[in-house]
């Protein structure tokens, strides 16, 4: 394992190595992470799954939390990483947690985030909804919470647009990943995004048309956050740090397809700054309704960018 990447094995009583994977994905969730693994439990049913929860420069006691929850789970593991980064975590855990051996075994990979709590049998539901449609490649979870739900549910079903929060991929694949060497760009904040876009486009080459869809999304394997509110004044400057971070996710992801579609796989970059540096800019003058402002600002600062360097 590289330098900046510890692996620690918290608990292994399994019989044999689960079929099912789940990475977990966790920047100081100290006082959240025993809840959202509970809840894993309960979302697997009587499935063995083998849980990876990728503490990323955490400064808080998510890894000691982590610890103590021996007793939830018959495999679970820790990888703790330096870097504050869930796209960087998202390629150790694929391209260095799964080994070959390992993923000869695995026939789902679940992805979740630390700061969210699975409803029912999620984990069960998504697993079944691929064994259902055989050429689906990624499966979604959908949110049971939040003010935006109901059009947030409808955008994913309309745009195949998978939400980090909860997703499940075939094995397949996180196969092909692997062996393309796929890596997400360090500081992408949309890496769903771009596994959708894999997924809608087979890895670049084109959309497909025969009609078999690619991505499916399971109305009851959900998933439920805090939502914030305007009666909670420490809420404000959250949701202005999280409305700016959407904007600049979506730049960024505008930026890399571009890239992609004239270049090929080969071009992704290995970190956003080098998107920055030499992808095509965005234009100022979109209108994107209320969220123009932000976009603008997010503009400019990618450009700045570019010149300052």
């Amino acid at each position: 394992m590289r330098t900046g990447v510890k692996v620690t094995r918290i608990a292994s009583r399994a019989n044999r190595r689960p079929s099912w994977s789940l990475a977990l994905f966790a920047h100081n969730e100290g006082r959240h992470i025993r809840v959202a693994l509970e809840s894993v439990v309960r979302a697997a049913g009587d499935n063995d799954v083998e849980v990876w929860v990728l503490a990323n420069g955490c400064t808080d006691s998510t890894s000691d939390a982590v610890r103590a929850c021996a007793d939830l789970l018959p495999s679970l593991w820790l990888v703790e990483i330096d870097v504050a980064d869930k796209a960087n975590a998202w390629n150790v855990y694929v391209h260095e947690i799964i080994t070959p051996e390992r993923a000869r075994e695995i026939e789902v990979y679940f992805f979740m985030d630390g700061d969210v709590t699975l409803e029912g049998d999620a984990l069960g539901l998504l697993a079944a909804a691929l064994a259902s449609v055989p050429a689906a490649q990624a499966a979604g979870g959908m949110p049971a919470t939040g003010r935006d739900r109901i059009s947030w549910r409808a955008r994913m079903v309309r745009n195949g647009t998978l939400a980090g929060n909860l997703y499940a991929l075939r094995a397949s694949f996180i196969d092909r990943v692997r062996q393309a060497g796929v890596r997400v760009p360090r500081g992408l904040v949309f890496e769903d995004s771009l596994v959708s876009w894999l997924v809608a486009t087979d890895f670049g080459q084109t959309a497909r048309g025969d009609g078999n869809p690619q991505c499916i999304f399971c109305a009851n394997a959900e998933f439920s956050f805090r939502s914030m509110s305007p009666m909670r004044p420490a809420d404000y400057p959250v949701y202005l740090r999280r409305k700016i971070r959407y904007a600049t996710g979506g730049l960024q992801l505008e930026m890399l397809t571009n890239v992609l579609r004239a270049k090929g796989l080969g071009a992704m970059p290995a970190h956003v700054h080098d998107l920055y540096m030499t992808g095509p800019l965005p234009s100022r003058l979109r209108w994107v309704g209320l969220d123009t402002p932000l976009r603008l600002l997010a503009v400019m600062w990618i450009r700045s960018f570019r010149t300052r360097r």
